[in-house]
């Protein structure tokens, strides 16, 4: 996507305007109160050489470090106005100007830059503002709207500060993690929390975002995080926030970056992730079932196969449950759905099921995932 240029003054005007809207409609305090000890009860003295051990840690060093690698990025786009009764028949209504606000992070000094793709979803201006408060216009390379992924170039930057990616899948539950975004316009908060859970799926399904394989955290993560970096504490990228339960409190979410880094290459170089198409509809497998099959954890449940499709070519049926597909393992349905998507168009890979009591493989021939 091209965006067409403007000059400087009135990126900087449309940067300022966006910020004061920002501050000004989301700045509410909403200060945690500790509770009070029981009167009753003395409070214990702090040994001198415990204090250490019960402090939480201090991230100030690697937050000094990170944080310039953390950008707000403002979007401006147009959408329809309702149409008026009183307009003329032939006459369309003005289009509506809306801004927006969201967070990303530098990845590459070059000025690539990883966000969300609801961020930029029909931008028609994106400005990128730094830590150091330098603001770039940015286009966008690429997007994955069934990641939620999104990569943008920085125009006319070079010797920027990144942000190393990490191993995702080393990340463990209980493991600290730290959050730093926009939440509300507010730039450059820095939030912190543990790792809650991983592979979760908190979108019902049916949407554009097919894939989900979430890092949960209890780590703040409010609107205008979303784009922006989780790290660990070894300052690396494991995740992008994305998506907040608006129903409970402590409860974010995370992108993992592994699975980031798998559709990287495509978005940089085609502006678009090309999938893998397996036909078929799956589920977990149902605890009776697993017992009655005396199967091991792992496996997904096929629950119709689509006529057609490479799935019902390979064999498929309902009630099979696929095992291992392309050499991999499959633990739980998201995941071979995922497994799936990435397999090379063409190329046929041996696909292990339980099909009652029998033990089959077959034999699947991916095709291009459709429109």
């Amino acid at each position: 996507m091209t965006i067409a240029g403007e000059h400087p003054r009135r990126s900087s005007l449309f940067l300022l305007s966006a910020l004061a809207a920002f501050i000004l409609s989301a700045c509410q305090p909403s200060p945690d109160t500790p509770s009070s000890p029981d009167p009753g009860e003395a409070a214990p003295t702090p040994q001198a050489d415990a204090l250490p051990s019960a402090m939480p840690p201090d991230f100030s060093t690697l937050v000094g470090d990170a944080r310039p690698a953390v950008v707000n990025i403002y979007t401006r786009t147009t959408a329809p106005r309702p149409r008026s009764p009183l307009l003329p028949p032939g006459m369309a209504p003005p289009e509506r100007e809306q801004q927006s606000l969201g967070s990303g992070f530098i990845f590459d000094s070059q000025g690539l830059v990883l966000t969300n793709e609801h961020v930029v979803r029909d931008a028609t201006q994106i400005a990128v503002r730094l830590l150091d408060d330098r603001v770039f216009e940015a286009d966008i390379v690429g997007t994955d709207p069934q990641t939620d992924v999104a990569v943008l170039q920085l125009r006319d930057a070079d010797e920027l500060p990144t942000l190393p990616l990490a191993d995702s899948d080393a990340l463990l539950v209980g493991q600290w993690v730290i959050a730093i975004g926009n939440p509300l316009g507010l730039t450059s908060t820095v939030t912190a929390g543990i790792t809650s859970a991983t592979g979760r799926q908190v979108i019902p399904p049916g949407g554009q975002l097919r894939y989900q394989d979430f890092i949960q955290t209890d780590a703040s993560i409010n609107p205008g995080n979303s784009g922006g970096p989780l790290l660990n504490v070894a300052g690396q990228v494991v995740g992008i926030c994305t998506a907040i339960v608006a129903q409970g409190q402590g409860l974010g979410f995370a992108i993992p970056i592994n699975m980031v880094k798998t559709i990287l290459p495509a978005l940089i170089e085609e502006g678009r992730v090309s999938r893998a198409w397996l036909g078929a509809y799956v589920s977990e497998v149902p605890d009776a079932l697993r017992a009655e099959l005396e199967l091991g954890p792992g496996g997904a449940l096929i629950t119709r196969v689509i006529e057609g499709s490479p799935g019902q070519l390979a064999g498929l049926k309902p009630g099979d449950i696929v095992l291992r597909i392309a050499a991999e393992e499959v633990t739980n349905a998201n995941q071979l759905s995922w497994v799936a998507s990435n397999l090379s168009v063409g190329q046929p890979v041996p696909v292990h099921i339980q099909r009652g009591s029998e033990s089959v493989e077959l034999t699947l021939t991916p095709a291009p995932q459709p429109d």
